[in-house]
């Protein structure tokens, strides 16, 4: 019937779900079934953008005035996308059965009067998926986009959000949320994907909390024995501790022989 009436045609909504939070290291994310761990935005963004970006490492050795801009790492691909809270009436809110058919949902909401679709709310639905942080991973969650043919894996990276139209008293009527997302591959899958175990590529790795330098070594050149290079090569005086959130790097290497 509303087939017939209104061409079949459906609006589908971009869907923000985020993931169960997950205490170990090697456990696999699955995505999250709960109440308010998904989001479904009121009107999809007019366009969105993907970044890429390589990074070398151009320090110069010693003695040297110029150097060789030598590949280190590209960086995880980046999200970004503005899109509307709208409290003003303009857009209408979907109803019941109908949702995601936008003149039948509009014709419902107005027979039935609906619900009014608060700004604030609606950012703090938002921010509880996106934003918060998440005590379990200690970062805010990690979340997957869902519109058409774009699935995009991430964390949140960036949010501005723009207030435009105020009630008398103040309250919002309107805002835009400008927000980028940082692109995360789960370790698991990464090392499926990434062959880097090669002793003759540089390497850059961030410290994380029980990284010591004989084990990342061993992670990279198979061995633990090259610890004393990377040292020279990082200026540690002190490599048995290591700085959380520091970066190290790992020269090349001669293989070791089998």
């Amino acid at each position: 019937m509303l087939e017939s009436v209104f061409g079949g045609g459906k609006l589908e909504k971009m869907i923000i779900r985020a993931f169960k939070p997950v205490s170990k290291k090697k456990e696999k994310p699955v995505l999250s079934d709960a109440e308010g761990d998904k989001y479904m935005v009121q009107v999809n963004p007019d366009n969105y953008a993907i970044n890429y970006r390589v990074n070398y490492n151009r320090r110069p050795a010693p003695g040297n005035s110029g150097s060789v801009a030598r590949y280190t790492h590209s960086s995880p691909p980046g999200l970004e996308f503005t899109f509307l809270f709208d409290g003003t009436g303009v857009v209408p809110k979907p109803a019941g059965p109908l949702d995601n058919v936008p003149i039948a949902g509009a014709i419902a909401d107005l027979i039935s009067g609906g619900d009014e679709y608060d700004v604030m709310t609606e950012l703090q639905k938002f921010a509880k998926v996106v934003y918060l942080f998440e005590g379990k991973e200690h970062r805010p969650r990690r979340v997957q986009l869902n519109w058409g043919k774009l699935v995009f894996t991430g964390v949140l990276s960036t949010l501005s959000i723009t207030y435009k139209l105020f009630k008398p008293d103040g309250t919002p009527l309107r805002a835009e949320a400008r927000a980028g997302f940082e692109g995360s591959i789960e370790d698991m899958l990464r090392e499926k994907v990434e062959d880097k175990s090669s002793p003759d590529l540089t390497h850059v790795r961030q410290v994380i909390a029980g990284d010591n330098i004989q084990l990342m070594c061993n992670d990279i050149y198979g061995a633990p024995d090259h610890y004393i290079e990377v040292a020279r090569a990082n200026k540690m005086y002190n490599f048995r501790r290591l700085k959380e959130g520091s970066e190290v790097f790992f020269p090349p290497v001669k293989p070791q022989p089998k």
